[in-house]
């Protein structure tokens, strides 16, 4: 059996949306829904569906990881696919997942190949992250990079493959590996990288980690950016990067990395500034932005993992 854990913040009609794709596509599936503390209206349609969803009600946001971990231990699947509010299941996809992990014991996670509303498809696999991909991020060598056609983890793939990271928007899970690794690690809050350290610690279990391509989702995007302010994210997104490479890496690696975060900030600062065709007001917004945040992390001493 499947369980399908969804972490719901204010998703709106990209809830519904998804839930209707698995009564379409993945009928026999277990729904669990665990919402941190909404405000919206996005669960409403549940009591007009008719239809058995466990919904778990957080009195606070606790966070994606925290979300996740009490979605998955209050399932009941020996698989657990946790997927976006603001994903669509295709035909078969979920069911392709779920193949892979019975036919292979050796692999303990599987993502999906994610589709834009605008039909545009890709492979969106990353490399494990490593002080030079974040050099390469911070200095612009890897937009340089792409422009070239280089740096591409393999895009286009025609059948399973094994990989580092799938895109956490939709990543199936076998609930033997979610208890030997003991889920998600919370301290990654709100968001991003929980997903990052998940991977690696099934791997460095001796787990696979494998993509199927024929299983296809599509996939909104943006959701959650969309109601959380610019800097509020580079903080987030920046403070846990930082604690990956604290935890995985050692205390050195993680005061390279923030070394490295705030000349990348200062760095978009200046080029704020300097950008010809933007208006004034917008420069100097997103130059005060980038300034304060790397001012922060200046003052900081470091993440704890």
């Amino acid at each position: 059996m499947i369980s399908i854990v969804i972490v719901n913040w204010n998703s709106g009609q990209f809830l519904e949306n998804c839930v209707r794709s698995l009564f379409n596509h993945a009928a026999d599936s277990q729904i669990v829904i665990v919402d941190n503390a909404s405000t919206d209206s996005s669960l409403a349609f549940i009591k007009e569906s008719g239809t058995n969803i466990l919904v778990i009600r957080n009195n606070r946001n606790a966070g994606f990881a925290a979300g996740c971990n009490l979605g998955w231990r209050s399932s009941s699947g020996t698989h657990v696919l946790f997927l976006n509010p603001d994903t669509e299941a295709y035909p078969d996809s979920i069911a392709r997942l779920e193949r892979a992990l019975v036919n292979d014991s050796s692999v303990w996670a599987i993502g999906g190949r994610l589709v834009s509303t605008s039909g545009r498809t890709g492979d969106y696999l990353r490399p494990f992250p490593t002080i030079w991909r974040v050099a390469m991020d911070a200095f612009f060598i890897d937009e340089l990079c792409r422009i070239g056609g280089r740096f591409h983890q393999p895009g286009n793939s025609k059948g399973l493959i094994d990989a580092d990271q799938p895109a956490a928007a939709c990543l199936m899970v076998s609930k033997p590996a979610l208890e030997k690794i003991g889920g998600f690690d919370e301290a990654f809050y709100p968001a991003w990288f929980e997903d990052v350290d998940l991977c690696r610690r099934i791997r460095n279990q001796g787990g696979r980690i494998q993509y199927q391509p024929s299983a296809r989702f599509l996939h909104h995007g943006g959701s959650s950016l969309e109601r959380m302010s610019r800097q509020a994210f580079l903080e987030y997104f920046h403070t846990n990067q930082i604690r990956y490479f604290r935890k995985h890496h050692g205390p050195q690696a993680a005061s390279t990395v923030r070394k490295l975060v705030i000349c990348g900030l200062l760095l978009r600062s200046m080029i704020s500034l300097a950008f010809p065709l933007a208006p004034e007001s917008s420069r100097l917004s997103s130059a005060k932005i980038f300034l304060e945040t790397a001012r922060r992390f200046l003052q900081s001493h470091g993440v704890q993992a």
